[in-house]
């Protein structure tokens, strides 16, 4: 009997142990999904048509609690629609990839979004597939090189921008492909200035990212 009664209380013990085993394990997942779905940003995506063309946009479904600068156009997407809305956004921003595309499927604008603000490299394409324009964004901002193109694919216009402005040395090229010669001027957020006006770092300053175009 006291055999027995020994693999009958062993017998529950090891099944207790199971069962508290198996309710540590089944508790485990939840705290791990949540670490997963902060780590991982959930993107989705959406194909529009409008009256010239197509967009194909990419957003951000998970919550942004990030502060809205309210000098800045945010860019979000809500049923089926792109919504600019300045200081802050309407739905769920914008976020990756946005490529935007004539009716025969052409190329018009590639670009990218975080979390609803235009950032990093931007390019431009008109109706005969030329590009037309590359610039870029950074936190929303028009600001870094840029370059311009005339209808014939010649390059027109070369430079700095900060905040949409020009900003150190540009150039401009003659639309002519048989002329060399360009013009060039400097600029300080938007007005010219001589070349010789300012620091001497800051002289040097606008001749070395010249020198980068």
């Amino acid at each position: 009997m006291k055999r027995r009664d020994f693999l009958i209380s062993s017998f529950c013990w090891r099944w207790i142990g199971l069962a508290a085993f198996g309710c540590l394990t089944a508790a485990q997942p939840v705290s791990g999904q949540r670490y997963l779905e902060e780590a991982i940003p959930y993107r989705n995506s959406a194909l529009l048509r409008t009256g010239d063309g197509f967009i194909e946009a990419h957003f951000t479904r998970k919550a942004y609690m990030g502060s809205a600068e309210p000098q800045m156009a945010y860019h979000s997407y809500y049923r089926d629609s792109i919504y600019v809305t300045q200081g802050g956004y309407h739905g769920q921003p914008l976020h990756g990839k946005y490529l935007e595309r004539y009716v025969d499927k052409g190329m018009k604008v590639l670009g990218d979004y975080a979390y609803g603000l235009k950032s990093g490299k931007w390019q431009y394409w008109d109706e005969q597939g030329m590009l037309r324009k590359v610039t870029h964004w950074k936190s929303g901002s028009e600001t870094g090189k840029f370059s311009v193109y005339n209808e014939n694919g010649r390059l027109q216009q070369q430079g700095y921008l900060k905040d949409g402005k020009f900003d150190g040395i540009v150039l401009t090229y003659p639309a002519s492909s048989d002329s060399l010669e360009y013009e060039k001027k400097r600029y300080r957020k938007g007005k010219e200035v001589g070349m010789g006006d300012g620091s001497w770092f800051g002289r040097m300053y606008d001749r070395v990212r010249a020198m980068l175009f």
